[in-house]
């Protein structure tokens, strides 16, 4: 699959299998990939943390505190579940 990339862009794909550290350009763009793909899940589990945390702050808006105690451990049990459904180690 031809791509067209710009020159710049080319030259720092070329530096890096220079460099020794990628032995090809398809190296070079799995890392990049692999990298991009860990930012978006943890965009995804940030945006998943504050959908919780929303909905956990919705009794403290009632005056139905949740105990500090509780609260981490009700955000990291879902961030433990949400680690789990990825197949990430927990």
């Amino acid at each position: 699959m031809p791509i067209a990339i710009r020159p710049e862009l080319e030259r720092k794909i070329a530096d890096k299998v220079r460099s020794g550290r990628y032995a090809s350009v398809d190296e070079v763009v799995a890392d990049a990939l692999a990298v991009l793909d860990r930012a978006e899940a943890a965009e995804n589990l940030k945006a998943d943390i504050r959908a919780e945390l929303d909905k956990d702050l919705a009794p403290a808006e009632l005056n139905e505190s949740l105990p500090p105690d509780a609260a981490a451990d009700r955000l990291w049990d879902r961030i433990n579940q949400w680690r789990r459904e990825r197949h990430e180690t927990v």
